[in-house]
């Protein structure tokens, strides 16, 4: 298992500023919500410090703001009390791509390239509807004959919509172009209205419709809960990409899901990538990697990433892909 913790490239100057003031230190996390939220306003500037700021604390400039001005919605899934109706989480992470870029600008200054891969990427990708199959086929402009599957998360009751066609759908455009794979990504049914039988039937027509077009490989990607299905399909799969993997939602699944099945053992995994958050707030990396997996480890939270670390991301899925 290989781990390499991603840090900007030497030549860039990440978090460089010419303001005139130091910037406050963070927050103590164990203040009450009211004063932590006044000192997180009260560090907010501009144009951002005067200091070179480390990934981390770009990481942290970032997240403050996008906490303080846009809070995440309540993301508890219906079978845990929540509404079950995911609009109000799909719009937030629809326009989360966008205002990355915009607080990036305000809080890590203008001297930065601030554009998120599903911007810097996709290029000449060709989008077309999968005939009766809930999917749509991103070709890139030079098919190299591998194909994938992409399969968005969402903890299994949301990721569609808006969020689907604005935050997740760019990024996969993104690594279809730079990798020259043909990507399936597949809207997949959602819980609890579907299954998790009609969602990995759902996931199985994909995949089997690369290999009918002579795919000379096909890969597995998914992201967070999307990660948990591609896993449980990882035998009909040539690889795997596990981003931020979410493996532990399975086990939190209702009893109208269905049967569940076994995640498979490591050492039956096929090649892996698996992709770790490093302040991911919300999962533990899995417990248990095959020993040949390939690991990358980003100054990340779950959701929120710096532009840079973002592209870096969708980046090694496409170096990744580019090896089958």
């Amino acid at each position: 298992m290989t781990s390499t913790p991603h840090q900007p490239s030497e030549h860039s100057e990440p978090g460089a500023h010419s303001a005139e003031h130091s910037r406050p230190a963070a927050p103590d996390p164990s203040l009450p919500a009211e004063e932590r939220e006044a000192a997180e306003r009260a560090a907010f500037r501009v144009g951002g410090w005067e200091e070179k700021l480390s990934p981390e604390e770009q990481l942290e400039q970032l997240a403050s703001y996008l906490d303080a001005h846009h809070p995440l919605p309540d993301l508890t899934p219906p079978w845990r009390g929540g509404s079950g109706d995911p609009t109000e989480a799909d719009n937030y992470f629809a326009r989360l791509p966008d205002r990355s870029t915009h607080a990036a600008m305000l809080m890590l200054g203008s001297g930065l390239d601030h554009a998120m891969p599903g911007v810097a990427f996709p290029g000449g990708v060709t989008l077309r509807d999968l005939p009766g199959q809930p999917a749509c086929i991103l070709e890139p402009s030079s098919p190299s004959g591998r194909w994938a599957v992409s399969l968005h998360g969402g903890g299994w009751w949301r990721g569609s919509g808006t969020a689907l066609d604005m935050q997740w759908r760019p990024e996969v455009a993104g690594a279809a172009e730079v990798s020259g794979t043909t990507i399936i990504d597949v809207d997949y049914p959602l819980l609890p209205a579907a299954s998790l039988a009609e969602i990995l039937d759902a996931t199985s027509q994909a995949i089997r419709h690369a290999r009918l077009q002579g795919a000379q490989s096909v890969s597995l990607w998914g992201a967070d809960s999307g990660a948990a299905l591609a896993l449980l399909l990882a035998e009909k799969a040539d690889s795997l990409v596990l981003t931020f993997p979410e493996l532990q939602s399975l086990g939190a699944l209702p009893e109208s899901a269905g049967p569940i099945p076994d995640l498979p053992e490591p050492e039956r995994w096929p090649r892996t990538l698996v992709q770790i958050a490093e302040h991911d707030e919300l999962t533990e990396p899995p417990a248990s990697l095959p020993a040949n997996a390939t690991v990358r480890a980003y100054i990340s939270q779950h959701w929120i990433s710096t532009p840079e670390v973002a592209r870096q991301r969708i980046t090694d899925v496409a170096e990744f892909l580019k090896e089958d």
